[in-house]
């Protein structure tokens, strides 16, 4: 669970669409910040660990967030919650828990490609 969010599942298998790489149920109550920082996680982390996003990979996840906050503001308040979202991930990657996790995840998920959120919260620091 990330951010109080259920994660279902999660890929990084090739063959699939980067819309459906991570799967998750939102709890009705769970707020947009909370969402919107959650669908940038990705990004954040890959440019974190891996440097600068040139394939667009990232407009997926963008997209996304702007969809959750689409039906409560209007474009510039949007613009302006997505900054801040970015800024809560950016400052979340850089923490020494999430640094950890990922690397963990990450290597876990290049050895076996898919995890469900189960196999995911049982990766343990070795």
């Amino acid at each position: 669970m990330t951010l109080a969010v259920p994660i279902i599942r999660v890929t990084i298998a090739a063959d699939i669409p980067h819309l459906h790489r991570g799967h998750y149920r939102a709890p009705f109550d769970t707020g947009l910040e909370c969402m919107a920082t959650l669908c940038l996680a990705g990004p954040a982390s890959e440019l974190f660990f891996c440097g600068s996003i040139t394939d667009g990979a990232d407009r997926t996840d963008i997209a996304t967030a702007c969809e959750y906050l689409a039906d409560y503001f209007d474009a510039l308040t949007i613009e302006a919650r997505i900054k801040q979202a970015r800024d809560a991930t950016d400052r979340l990657v850089r923490t020494a828990w999430a640094q950890g996790r990922i690397r963990l995840i990450a290597g876990a998920l290049l050895q076996h490609g898919t995890f469900s959120g189960e196999e995911i919260a049982s990766v343990r620091y070795h």
